[in-house]
């Protein structure tokens, strides 16, 4: 999974760079219109801002405890 978050501090998944390209741009276009992102500028900005992005299992049996700080 790829991730990166938005400028808007709006976060963006895709299964791969590819992908959240497509997310990216269509972000883009419905939340700030006047860019006007061409795909090379999504692309762009995936290669320079996205991450891989792990979930991690929770079994619901498990005991989560936070440590005090």
């Amino acid at each position: 999974m790829r991730a990166l978050l938005c400028h808007c501090h709006h976060h963006l998944e895709a299964e791969d760079d590819e992908a959240l390209c497509v997310v990216v741009r269509e972000h883009l276009l419905w939340r700030h219109p006047a860019l006007k992102p061409s795909e090379e500028q999504a692309q762009q900005i995936v290669s320079s801002r996205a991450y891989d992005l792990h979930y991690a299992e929770v079994h619901a049996e498990e005991e989560v405890a936070f440590e005090p700080y």
